[in-house]
């Protein structure tokens, strides 16, 4: 016995396009997968690691590509205020999930070092009267981020108004590494802009802060799975065509 199969020219290339696009598209959160498998991983290992006691430590670990959103971190240094954006902090919108609101991004030295901290939050009806910009020396406490991307499904930022949807989301206007923070132009002393600190209110020490773990989904099997299930299902019902027409039989 031998299987005889015509397929139709027509179907068959409607069905291979449809095949490729499927396959792109179960591969493509294939790789989402593996990205936010890891991305989990990374994050659970930075928030139950010690807390850092420097910015130089936080730099060095990121430069060696060790895992570090969401580390905890004590320092004691104080607040600049910086040379751009006219001497004020960036007002910059962020969620706890519930909620929107806008929090002030300042500069904080440490160590020889200079990062953003993020201090005081505030209502958007409280824009146009934020919180006072913090100064002088001041031990902070908190966690250890790294900046979200810009995507297209952004609000626009808007340096004009001081309104800005993304960390240093547009450099080319405005970058706030610098110009240097300090007067000198000492290129040491440019503003860390890889990372910022969140700061943590009414505690003393990193050590007392709780291991924080946001809840990220991972959804990406069931979509890979039902993708490639797509492609299954599509073949079955361009073999039943071409059997219900004559095209696919066994020849004895």
């Amino acid at each position: 016995m031998r299987i005889k199969f015509k397929p139709m020219p027509g179907l068959s290339i409607a069905v291979l396009i449809c095949f490729a696009i499927l396959a792109t598209l179960g591969t493509w959160q294939y790789k989402r997968l593996l990205w936010k498998t890891d991305l989990i991983i990374q994050i659970d290992q930075a928030a139950n690691a010690a807390p850092l006691t420097s910015l130089s430590q936080a730099s060095l670990l990121l430069a060696a590509g060790h895992p570090l959103d969401f580390r905890r971190i004590e320092l004691d240094g104080r607040f600049v205020r910086p040379q751009i954006n006219n001497g004020q902090p960036f007002h910059v919108s962020r969620s706890d999930g519930k909620r929107f609101f806008w929090q002030l991004y300042q500069p904080y030295r440490a160590d020889d070092k200079t990062a953003y901290v993020a201090t005081h939050k505030f209502t958007d009806a409280q824009k146009n009267a934020p919180p006072d910009l913090k100064t002088g020396q001041e031990k902070i406490v908190g966690y250890v981020r790294i900046p979200d991307m810009t995507t297209r499904f952004m609000p626009k930022n808007n340096p004009e108004t001081n309104r800005w949807f993304v960390f240093n989301a547009n450099p080319e206007i405005i970058n706030w590494a610098g110009p240097k923070n300090d007067p000198k132009g000492d290129a040491k002393n440019e503003i860390e802009t890889a990372y910022f600190i969140d700061q943590v209110f009414g505690v003393e020490t990193a050590s007392e802060l709780p291991v924080r773990i946001p809840e990220i989904a991972n959804n990406h099997l069931d979509y890979m799975l039902t993708w490639y299930s797509f492609i299954f299902i599509l073949l079955v019902i361009y073999l039943l065509i071409h059997k219900r027409a004559g095209r696919l039989y066994l020849e004895r």
